[in-house]
């Protein structure tokens, strides 16, 4: 089984033995042998991923003998600038006698002209952290909320980058900020009608039947090509996954919400609501965010589903924004001249993902 961050989380449930160790690995020797910019070196000709792996690990193996025994993973990419692939290793670990990891820690290495550079033990503060993906020269890294659990949600998210000397830490967001954050940039691509940024919300191929798109040309070529759509067809056939109404509804939903500060409901999410005046009647907005989704715990469910976001709207006269229980809600939308399309989505490995009326289910 290859060891993902799931399948990481499933080992690491099953210890209760295991306890956290005290060692603390000694720095890489030489680092600031190369501490000079990736610009004043020569442009190095591009190894083999397979032997720049293997060195990376030879190098790691000094630090951590058998880093390998409670499972490992790894990333591998360019973090300098200098052109070369470098290496960033995640490993579980407990006490000797241990049979499952209890904490995760990572080292990086560097691939240098003189043999792989192990830098010195990085400043996370955390004892478990699963790797994300290394992008545009940054290291992007997670830290889980229970290292040991079955299904651990991330609580942070952290940035490392190349300063010249080694790799630091640059950004460290909670996942309530990188909601929000997300939040305002696709209102922003709601607002502008930016198809590219609106369909990077789905993940590609979609099955036909998860979209409200029957009896539309998108449906037909759907229905030709195995009941799926890739993405080249929902950007030739943007319009029928989003006609004008519903592209309107959301980007005046989003536009409503971003502002919006939630606080804990009686569901054990957290709720905002929010009402402005329009002439003579009010337009109320709600945005629920649901941290432990019941989708999270489907049997079929293959990903990690950090948060349900749910946001909803409406105009009309004499309208109560606020509605704390079912009856509420129906007298909120009998009030309503019109209710709007409501929006579903989940963040999943720290994104947005949005789901379409007929796939709310």
């Amino acid at each position: 089984m290859p060891y993902t961050r799931l399948s990481a989380a499933l080992l690491l449930s099953l210890s209760l033995a295991a306890c956290q160790s005290g060692d603390k690995p000694a720095d890489a020797a030489g680092a600031g042998a190369d501490a000079a910019p990736a610009a004043a070196r020569p442009a190095a000709k591009p190894a083999d991923p397979k032997q720049t792996l293997q060195a990376a690990f030879a190098a790691l193996r000094k630090r951590v003998p058998d880093f390998e025994r409670l499972g490992s993973e790894h990333l591998i990419g360019d973090l300098d600038g200098d052109g070369v692939d470098d290496v960033v290793v995640a490993y579980g670990d407990g006490t000797p006698d241990a049979q499952m990891a209890t904490l995760k820690k990572w080292a990086a290495i560097m691939s240098r002209p003189g043999g792989p550079q192990l830098l010195p033990q990085s400043d996370t503060a955390d004892d478990c952290v699963y790797l994300d993906k290394i992008a545009g020269g940054k290291l992007y890294l997670e830290v889980p909320d229970i290292c040991t659990a079955a299904r651990p949600k991330t609580r942070d998210y952290l940035t490392y980058a190349w300063n010249g000397k080694t790799l630091a830490k640059i950004d460290s967001q909670s996942a309530d900020a990188r909601l929000r954050q997300r939040l305002g940039a696709l209102a922003d691509a709601f607002a502008r009608k930016d198809k590219n940024a609106i369909l990077a919300t789905f993940k590609f191929p979609l099955p036909l039947h998860s979209v409200p798109v029957q009896g539309t040309a998108l449906g037909e070529q759907a229905e030709a090509n195995k009941d799926t759509i890739d993405r080249a067809m929902a950007e030739r056939h943007f319009d029928d996954l989003f006609p004008a109404e519903r592209l309107a509804d959301y980007a005046l939903l989003l536009g409503e919400v971003r502002a919006l500060q939630p606080k804990p409901d009686a569901e054990g999410g957290e709720t905002a609501v929010g009402q402005r005046r329009q002439g003579e009647e009010t337009q109320w907005s709600e945005l629920h965010i649901d941290w432990d989704p019941d989708e999270d715990r489907d049997e079929d469910n293959q990903e990690l589903i950090q948060a349900r976001i749910e946001i909803s709207g409406g105009i009309g006269k004499d309208v109560k924004a606020e509605a704390n229980t079912l009856g509420e809600v129906l007298d909120r939308e009998q009030a309503s001249r019109r209710v709007y399309e409501e929006m579903r989505l989940f963040l999943i490995d720290g994104e947005l993902r949005l789901q379409l009326p007929n796939g709310a289910g």
